[in-house]
């Protein structure tokens, strides 16, 4: 698995770019990190529950917070702050 070598946040919130140790560096725009939070108030606890979320296209990310080695949690402007984005996740993201 890669891991990341730098987090940025650009665009005034809009975009997280992330360079991997692997040389890959991607970039997920705000809104599609929010709709795909990895929460359970997005996802459910089962693949029928997931919720789709709508009206996100203007939310931006106000900070991000390190969780142990392995993933971020990002708060949105929206208040949203529940979901924890794995390395892999967040590489599954951007394909």
């Amino acid at each position: 698995m890669a891991w990341p070598t730098d987090i940025v946040v650009k665009d005034q919130g809009r975009t997280l770019e992330i360079a991997f140790d692997d040389g890959v560096t991607v970039s997920l725009t705000s809104e599609r990190l929010r709709v795909e939070s990895p929460s359970a108030e997005v996802q459910g606890h089962a693949p029928s529950q997931k919720r789709k979320v709508l009206g996100k296209e203007n939310v931006r990310i106000v900070d991000i917070e390190p969780i142990g080695n392995y993933a971020i949690r990002i708060v949105f402007d929206d208040g949203h702050n529940t979901g924890l984005y794995a390395w892999d996740y967040l590489r599954k993201l951007a394909s």
